[in-house]
């Protein structure tokens, strides 16, 4: 059976050698021509440390982000991070008003930055925007302290988990779920249930089967992005999360085949369900705060898998990147067992 299956699915498709080796590959290319200078586009954001009013005159200038420490200069995309030492607006008047004084003390401002050409101009400008507060005095009121911190996401990175995660779902979606049912309609699972290789074999088989070729695509894909865009990938945490993420989906799709007889039908909600995940999960942007989609990301398991291998980079938008996704496996597979125990009982009321 193993055999067979591999056969069909690796040997003699062609539309599997296309959609999941080939398709990711031109998708990339195309994507990292057309936006690989996305922050060309986008507000400066920038994060601070520390109490202070001072810096809602930022705002008008800014995304301004209040974080808790530097290293978030990375996980959040941010081009810059500003930390004020404790109390600096009272300490800030002081000094305006002790400045001619012998009691004058300065105020300490560091600013962080990343090698991003963006995140360079971010930096001259908030250091001219300081450096004018001393302007106002010949003494210097604010002292600062710039300091570069280590490389931000590229957009590659940014978009190598996402064409993983499309991988998984994609032979799900168009493989697994939509097989199976074509399956059913052929009698072919009737069949081998009549047989002594039972049907829960064959499912488990053919899970095997395309979790292969999850595996196989994204190998694939991995090679490509490391010789063409210079990626280099978290072994570990992708072997992780291709091996969770096929797990979430596979589950997600023995569901829909389970539930719904017509063939037809599962090919159109893959498609919805595929777009959705993918629009939705942050696969090419950053959705977390864009409203009713921002809240829909919040729910799927699309894009706790994506954010889960973007933490490999630095660069994360959630937490706890495990249960959502989790909790979606726990729900497929309780909802298949509650509806395979009403057909029992259904079945045998009619006997």
């Amino acid at each position: 059976m193993f055999q067979a299956l591999f056969k069909i699915e690796f040997l003699r498709s062609k539309e599997a050698t296309f959609w999941f080796i080939i398709f990711p590959i031109l998708l990339t290319i195309l994507l990292t021509s057309i936006f690989g200078d996305i922050e060309k586009n986008a507000k400066f954001r920038i994060g601070y440390i520390g109490e202070n009013r001072f810096v809602k005159n930022l705002e008008d200038y800014f995304e301004v982000l209040k974080i808790e420490k530097v290293e978030e200069i990375v996980g959040k995309n941010l081009d810059a991070v500003v930390v004020f030492e404790d109390n600096f607006d009272t300490k800030l008047q002081r000094a305006l008003f002790l400045s001619k004084t012998k009691l004058f003390k300065p105020v300490n401002v560091e600013i962080f930055y990343t090698d991003k050409e963006y995140s360079k101009v971010v930096k001259d400008i908030l250091v001219n925007i300081f450096s004018s507060l001393n302007a106002l005095n010949s003494d210097k009121e604010v002292k600062l302290k710039v300091i570069k911190r280590e490389k931000s996401i590229s957009y590659s990175q940014f978009l190598y988990a996402s064409i993983l995660v499309m991988n998984i779902m994609s032979v799900t979606f168009f493989g697994f779920s939509s097989q199976i049912s074509f399956y059913k309609r052929q009698g072919l699972l009737r069949r081998i249930n009549c047989t002594p290789y039972s049907l829960g074999k064959f499912y488990f088989v053919y899970a095997l089967v395309s979790l292969l070729q999850i595996v196989f695509a994204n190998i694939i894909f991995t090679l490509f992005d490391f010789f063409v865009y210079g990626v280099k990938a978290d072994f570990l945490n992708i072997s992780i999360y291709t091996l969770f993420g096929s797990v979430v989906f596979l589950s997600l799709g023995y569901m829909m085949a389970s539930l719904i007889e017509n063939p037809e039908t599962i090919v159109v909600l893959g498609n919805i369900l595929f777009q959705v995940f993918m629009f939705a999960g942050g696969f090419y942007f950053d959705v977390k705060n864009a409203g009713i989609i921002g809240i829909l990301s919040k729910i799927i398991p699309s894009t706790y898998l994506v954010d889960g291998i973007r933490k490999s980079f630095g660069y994360y938008a959630y937490k706890n990147h495990f249960l959502i996704p989790l909790i979606w496996v726990v729900f497929s597979i309780s909802f298949v067992a509650l509806s395979n125990i009403i057909k029992r009982k259904k079945a045998s009321s009619n006997i």
